[in-house]
């Protein structure tokens, strides 16, 4: 199976390349590396905004981790295809946490989990997950991947 049918037997769509909100491009790749630029939980023009509590819901913690994950795939579809990915390296999570919230890791969980289900055991990952006072659009999640390009 592909990866795009896997993607869609998961009942997962990749969202439209998106388009960088700044003076970056999306992905940067050196030798074999693609390194994704952070990618927020951003739905069509708006965002799931944050700041995540120990009362947000459960399945907004887990579709905003799956939003950022669909939209690093979609970037790194579009800079070299997604049948060219080796292996996801890493993951840096950004956590827009309400005051006392300490579950950061919980909240990047959602994206791990695309990448595990998507490229089975060349997506597990080494991850961070650093608790931030704020992200671009009021975000609340930013996720930032790192993974290996097939060698041609």
């Amino acid at each position: 199976m592909s990866i795009h049918e896997t993607i869609s037997a998961l009942g997962l769509t990749l969202p439209e390349t998106p388009s960088p909100k700044g003076d970056y491009v999306p992905v940067t790749i050196h030798g074999s590396v693609a390194y994704v630029s952070g990618q927020v939980c951003r739905v069509g023009e708006g965002v799931i905004s944050g700041p995540v509590t120990d009362q947000t819901p459960e399945q907004l913690v887990l579709q905003a981790g799956q939003t950022c994950a669909l939209r690093a795939l979609s970037v790194l579809d579009h800079a070299v295809g997604l049948e060219n990915i080796e292996r996801i390296l890493f993951l840096r999570g950004f956590v827009y946490g309400g005051e006392g919230f300490q579950g950061f890791s919980r909240v990047v969980d959602g994206a791990s989990q695309v990448f595990i289900d998507v490229f089975g055991e060349h997506g597990r990952h080494a991850r961070s997950a650093v608790g931030v006072a704020g992200l671009p659009g009021g975000g609340l999640l930013e996720l930032e991947v790192t993974a290996v390009i097939k060698s041609k």
